[in-house]
């Protein structure tokens, strides 16, 4: 504050200036940092409502700053930690008081919630996977990208009918589904995806079931057919097709199967993670008692990585020539003298007869090579082989021929060179088969050829411990113990 003092000359003043004295600072100082002191220790010690106030008035912005929300996340973290422990009473109390809190908490229980819902379909008869996609609610440019992804790892010319296809859409309230990912289920253990990804839009993979095995033993008395009696007893089609062309060299099933007869078969069933059956698997052992003869064979893989069945010596059950080279065939003609049933009269008939329908698969009996494949007379579609031995094989009436079957072609056992069909001299769908040796035909379901291999030796030792070891496993499966299934793995 300044002070005028007046002197005796006319309008004349001195100002004097008043000094201020250092106490009242400092008092002012301690003063400041009491408060400060007092702030700071005493926050801790406020109730929930008066911390979250504060906070509210420190994070409340200024008018010149906008009127922005805080965020509605770390909002409804504190509010649940808050009413963690808080009763309903004291919850009403609280929202009283704080009105502009009970908005911003309903405003952050109305966010949208994301979910995903999927959607199995079917490919259907001419369906194709773009109509699908698009039938389905994907754009078409978009559909068309789903596909070009997918073509980096499987041609979408090779979906069929019956294949599952499941579509992934993800859902935000009102907004429209957002298409996520596709699967593609080609068989029990192959299934394609095509998910969207943020940096590379739509990115394709193959996923390959991995399965587990298990040791199964099946057993049941022939009454009408060995078809009938196995698909009864539990077993899958895949297992009895090896069976089938396991015997198929020693036994004829349209004569030699009768009822009374019985089998017994060990085989493994291929499951998934969850222990579920997936599919059949291979066929360890097997015993067919038929005509008073009784049948074991048993797979087993020789020092060289080959696998085989062999019979309880030793012996390959696989032999120069197969007695029946097509699968679920009926015989529905002999060898020997008939009445023809086109021409009228009786004359010889050189081979087997196997009545099945148009496209059977056609088997190659033994390994060689083709003589001759095409048009012959009243044969019509004719295939011969030349095998060793000085064996040939003949097959004719057939619809056509498989891809790659032409002379010089070298054949295997088993493979495939033909469909059955109604082609030259015949009265309906089926596989004439004939047998020669040395030029002379003989009967092909009596034909007797030598093994394709006798183990000896070391080999033969070998042979007979894991020969053992299958009937050990066979007979602990006797009453399907499932301790003794999962201890076996191959």
């Amino acid at each position: 504050m300044n002070y005028y003092v007046p002197l005796n000359k006319q309008n004349s003043r001195v100002i004097l200036k008043r000094r201020r004295g250092k106490k009242p600072l400092l008092f002012a100082a301690l003063f400041f940092i009491l408060i400060i002191s007092f702030v700071l220790t005493g926050f801790n010690s406020k109730s929930p409502e008066k911390q979250y106030a504060a906070s509210e008035k420190q994070e409340e912005p200024s008018s010149s700053t906008g009127n922005n929300q805080p965020d509605a996340e770390i909002f409804t973290r504190d509010i649940s930690a808050f009413k963690e422990n808080k009763s309903p009473d004291d919850m009403e109390v609280f929202n009283a008081s704080n009105p502009e809190i009970a908005v911003l908490e309903n405003q952050a229980i109305d966010e949208p919630v994301v979910s995903l819902e999927e959607k199995t379909v079917s490919i259907s008869n001419g369906d194709t996977l773009m109509n699908l996609l698009v039938r389905e609610g994907l754009e078409r440019s978009e559909a068309h990208t789903v596909i070009t992804a997918l073509q980096e790892v499987f041609n979408p010319r090779r979906i069929r009918q019956g294949n599952e296809v499941i579509l992934a859409f993800e859902n935000m309230g009102s907004y429209e589904p957002m298409f996520q990912n596709m699967n593609l289920k080609l068989n029990p253990t192959h299934t394609v995806e095509v998910a969207r990804c943020a940096e590379n839009g739509f990115v394709a993979r193959e996923i390959t079931l991995e399965l587990g095995t298990r040791p199964v033993r099946s057993e049941a008395e022939i009454t009408s057919s060995l078809y009938n009696a196995a698909i009864n007893a539990g077993m899958p089609v895949e297992v009895l097709m090896q069976l089938i062309r396991a015997y198929s060299f020693d036994i004829d099933f349209q004569r030699d199967i009768q009822p009374g007869d019985r089998f017994e078969v060990l085989f493994e069933e291929r499951v998934d993670d969850n222990g579920e059956f997936v599919r059949g698997g291979s066929v360890l052992y097997a015993s067919l008692h038929t005509r008073g003869r009784t049948l074991p064979i048993y797979s087993y893989q020789t020092s060289e990585g080959e696998v085989d069945f062999f019979n309880d010596k030793g012996q390959s059950v696989r032999k120069t020539l197969m007695v029946t080279p097509i699968d679920g065939a009926r015989l529905s003609s002999g060898y020997g003298n008939r009445r023809h049933p086109i021409l009228g009269y009786s004359r010889m008939h050189q081979g087997l007869d196997f009545a099945a329908p148009t496209g059977t698969p056609i088997m190659a009996a033994g390994d060689g090579i083709v003589e001759y494949a095409g048009r012959k007379g009243s044969y019509g579609n004719y295939i011969r082989l030349r095998h060793p031995n000085e064996y040939h094989t003949i097959y004719a009436h057939m619809s056509r021929f498989a891809s790659g079957i032409r002379q010089g072609a070298r054949v295997r056992q088993g493979e495939v060179i033909g469909y059955v069909g109604t082609t030259g001299m015949s009265t309906g769908p089926h596989l004439h088969y004939e047998v020669h040796h040395r030029g002379s035909h003989v009967n092909p379901s009596t034909v007797d050829t030598p093994p394709g291999r006798t183990l000896k030796g070391e080999e033969l030792e070998r042979f007979l411990k894991a020969r053992k070891d299958l009937e050990i496993l066979f007979a602990s499966l006797e009453k399907s113990d499932k301790v003794a299934q999962a201890e076996f793995r191959m």
